[in-house]
């Protein structure tokens, strides 16, 4: 996985999928995380990033998903379980072929679980969501082609 040690920190390059059905987008977080985020991973060494996708939603959901369009690149600086991160993330258009049920439902990234969540889009702004261009963008209809960076933010801190 390209999730890069560099001295007190760590560099991620990151791929996401936006799925969005009936007006709802889908969303995943860890059991202890206070945000919620676009399902994906880290890309491996000389892996495309379409391809990065395909493989985190099987292993993580166990479906196969038909992966569209990029959408957005981010470069994100964060802290994150007390460290700090660099991160380098492309998000792409996604559709889920098989999707019975738009139900939560559990995954896993390797021994932790994985909360999967269909949120409705215009409900996007009551909910921590990381990055935080995500709320915003994912709200528009059609969605746009775009490049963020963010500052440094601490995803450790509480809810206000």
């Amino acid at each position: 996985m390209i999730s890069l040690p560099v001295g007190d920190a760590l560099f991620n390059y990151r791929v996401a999928g936006v799925a969005i059905l009936n007006g709802k987008i889908l969303l995943h977080k860890t059991p202890s995380d206070n945000f919620w985020s676009l399902p994906g991973g880290r890309a491996e060494i000389f892996e495309f990033s379409k391809d990065t996708l395909a493989r985190e939603m099987l292993e993580e959901t166990g479906m196969e998903v038909k992966v569209g369009e990029m959408l957005w690149v981010s470069e994100n600086f964060f802290q994150y379980t007390g460290k700090r991160y660099h991160e380098i993330g492309f998000y792409f258009s996604m559709e889920i072929p098989g999707l019975e049920s738009q139900s939560d439902f559990l995954g896993s990234e390797g021994a932790e679980d994985l909360l999967f969540k269909w949120i409705d889009v215009n409900a996007l702004k009551t909910e921590r969501i990381y990055p935080a261009f995500l709320a915003e963008e994912l709200a528009m209809n059609p969605l746009r082609t775009k490049h963020f960076s963010s500052d440094f933010i601490d995803l450790d801190q509480p809810i206000l």
